[in-house]
Order: C-alpha cells, then structure tokens, then sequence
C-alpha cells in the first residue's frame, strides 16, 4: 500500500554553508541581480540571514525524517530525474526503472571544496522484487518503462546514482536501511514527457502498489523553479513555485495537468524537475502539508519541502 508520500528540492544550496552564499551571488548576470528581491541581497551581506535559511533547510529535512519514521516503510519510491549521471546521450530514456539485484551506489552531498568523484560513497538496496513488478505493471497500463537490471551508470560513471537519490536519501533515511525503488523522469532534456503524462504515472504507480502487501512511501526528489547554466541562473519564479504549492495544498491535480502544456524557457532547465511532484501528488491524491519555501537566489533554487500526511495509523 502508499499511505505516506514527501517532496524536496534536491540543489546544491542545500549543502552548502552559510559562509558560502555570498560567493555564489557573483558573476550572476548584472540585469538580473538588479530584478532579485531584497531578500537576495541579504543573502550576500548577512551571514546571520544565510545562516537562518541553513536552519530551515535543516528543519526541512528533519520534520520529513520524522514524518517517514513515524510511517515506518517497507520501501521508498524515489521519483526525480537522472541529469546526465546514470544516462547520457546515447540513451536517455523518458520513464525507467531500476530492477537490479546489485547495490546502488552514489556520492554525498554537495561539498564546494571536494569534486562529486572524490566525496563520500554511499550505498543503496533496491527493492528487487517490488521495482520488477512495478515495472511490469506499469508496461501493460501502457507506459512504456526502460527496465535497467544492472547498475551501470553511463553518463558520469564516477559519479554514479543520480543525486537526486544520493543526496536526499540519506537525509530521511539515516540509517540507510530502507530500500528502495528508483523511478527515473526525464525531467531535464528535451522532449520531456508531459504533466498529464507524469499525473497519469503517479495514479498507476498508487494504483499498482495499492494491491502489494509492501508499506511503501513515494518521494519526489528535485525542484522547484531554477536555471542553473543559463542565463537566467539566480532566477527563481516565485509566483510560478507559488502557484504549485498552492494547488498541492488544495489536491489540485487537474490544475496541475496544464503545466508545461506549452514551450517556454522559463519551465525548462532544473524547473522541469516539477515533474517530480505532479507525480507524487497524483499518486497521493490528497491535500499536502508545506513545510516551507525559500527562494534562494545564491543557490539559483526555489527550496522548497512538503509531505502527504498518512491516512491509515
């Protein structure tokens, strides 16, 4: 059954030290450090402020970490994008799933000093039999899932699962004892699968795991608003996250399906990892609890943590 579902941001500001925000502010496109809120600039001149939103995004994490122990899942559905770590051009499927008995494997959270390759490994269990029966049932509801069955990361090989797992599970999951299933969304290069399609594929995933004896809970990894490598780098589209959040409050889905109906460079980029949580709110289906949203410039990220409380104690 799927009784509990969370959300998060997944950047790299979520790691980074307070005395390292102002550092990430320059060389910012000047046009636009002149449109960022007044908040921004408090990110630069005060280490107190950058300090406070460390100790939201701690917070964060803590009240999910919480939420999941007091659930306590057989499995976790992690559901987010791959951005160039397990496939690269030469294969970039749209939906997948991993169905490997072997470990996964991945490198901690962002460190500005230590490049990915170098930091800490950490390890992951997939749920062997649920992801192979996930992926079957979702093939005969007609999504047609790429079933990766060994652990072989192509596009940065040293890097390995993307972090969209490495750096969030070991947040809710100290212990590393929860194994889990990684669903993989094209969210980041187009042509990208659409909100109507990614509602569609959270309520088969409720659907199908509804009928399983396994206690699982579904995680959407990644978002919300942000352009890192662009030229809108620093931006965040605060009516835009707020928008979101408000229709996941209200268990809006079907607001939700006209997002990214049309092209735009403001819903490309890291924005497109929203994919992540129209899925989980589809498969939930009821109204989420915020926890909170920041809009981080120095860390070109609206921030951003959320869970569907449980229903069945």
């Amino acid at each position: 059954m799927l009784d509990f579902g969370m959300a998060s941001s997944h950047g790299r500001s979520l790691w980074r030290p307070a005395e390292r925000f102002a550092d990430t502010l320059k060389g910012y496109p000047a046009h636009l450090v002149e449109q960022f809120p007044e908040t921004a600039g408090r990110e630069a001149s005060s280490l107190e402020y950058a300090q406070s939103l460390v100790s939201r995004i701690r917070t964060g994490f803590s009240t999910l970490r919480q939420q999941l122990a007091d659930y306590r899942p057989d499995v976790i559905i992690m559901v987010g994008d791959d951005q160039g770590d397990m496939f690269n051009s030469s294969n970039n499927p749209a939906l997948a799933i991993y169905t490997g008995s072997e470990e996964m494997w991945g490198r901690a959270a962002f460190d500005p000093d230590i490049p990915a390759p170098e930091r800490e490994k950490v390890v992951f269990q997939n749920h062997v039999e649920l992801s192979r029966h996930l992926c079957k049932e979702l093939i005969k509801r007609d999504f047609d899932i790429a079933s990766m069955a060994r652990f072989r990361p192509a596009g940065k090989p040293g890097v390995g699962i993307s972090h969209m797992v490495a750096r969030t599970v070991p947040e809710v999951d100290p212990s590393g004892t929860i194994p889990i299933v990684c669903v993989f969304i094209n969210e980041y290069y187009a042509p990208m699968p659409s909100a109507r399609r990614c509602i569609a594929l959270g309520r088969a995933i409720a659907g199908i795991l509804s009928e399983r004896p396994e206690r699982a809970a579904i995680y959407a990894s990644g978002g919300l608003s942000h352009y890192p490598n662009t030229l809108l780098r620093g931006y965040v589209d605060i009516p835009l996250d707020t928008w979101i959040l408000e229709r996941l409050q209200r268990n809006d889905v079907a607001a939700l399906e006209h997002l990214f109906a049309f092209d735009s460079d403001t819903q490309r980029a890291g924005t497109g990892e929203i994919r992540a949580w129209l899925t989980a709110a589809a498969a939930m289906n009821r109204k989420a609890e915020v926890i909170d949203y920041m809009p981080i410039h120095s860390g070109q990220t609206g921030v951003a943590f959320a869970y569907w409380p449980q229903t069945e104690r």
